[in-house]
């Protein structure tokens, strides 16, 4: 079965076989999901920190006598048992949290990102000659997705290439989620429902998922 992708064509309905490498490739879920949960871990820092009894200030001395006084024996003011005093077993920031994701894990992970979306006729090609410099022309043809897809425009990401940044600078203004087709992210693709690709950014998904 081949497969299809709408171009967005203002005078009419043009669809074009496209990714025929994927016409017997099944969706991996699993592994999809493995790759998602690794790309977000790698992009978690370890924030909270609280220091341990020997990191916080004072406590040199100590507090009292160990006899005679009728309270309890301390040795130090910064034990975890007083206010002010070390954490137990408290956050740390020194915890690695990346997880390696091998190449061939990543490319088979887009090749089921990108079936799904072609199985439920959510990719979509803007024309050979585009040029959308104005918010106003870009939120045209945004809102015009939406009402066939019915998605909210936050749900639609457009791939681009650096050569097409320029001519697609109305889009940034609007809800639509962008990224370069050299720097794609998994978690990312996952979060949009329908992709808006340029002619030379299909040519660059087509070249990685047929490497």
């Amino acid at each position: 079965m081949s497969l299809e992708i709408t171009i967005l064509d203002e005078k009419q309905e043009i669809k074009q076989i496209a990714f025929e490498a994927l016409n017997d490739y099944e969706v991996r879920q699993a592994l999809l999901a493995q790759v998602i949960r690794c790309e977000l871990m790698n992009e978690r820092s370890s924030i909270a920190h609280t220091k341990n009894r020997g990191e916080v200030r004072g406590g040199g001395k100590k507090p009292w006598k160990q006899k005679g006084t009728g309270r309890a024996r301390h040795g130090s003011i910064r034990s975890p048992l007083w206010v002010g005093g070390g954490v137990t077993f408290g956050p740390r920031n020194e915890r690695n949290w990346h997880r390696k994701i091998n190449s061939s894990a990543r490319l088979s992970a887009l090749k089921s990102i990108l079936k799904d979306r072609l199985n439920h006729n959510a990719v979509y090609q803007l024309p050979v000659t585009f040029d959308y410099p104005k918010t106003k022309q870009a939120v045209e043809i945004v809102n015009k997705l939406s009402e066939v897809t019915k998605l909210k425009s936050k749900r639609l990401m457009v791939i681009y290439t650096t050569a097409d940044k320029p001519s697609l600078a109305g889009f940034p203004n609007t809800e639509v989620q962008m990224i370069n087709a050299s720097h794609l992210k998994i978690h990312k693709l996952a979060n949009a429902e329908s992709y808006i690709l340029t002619p030379k950014a299909l040519e660059i998904l087509e070249s990685r998922i047929s490497a």
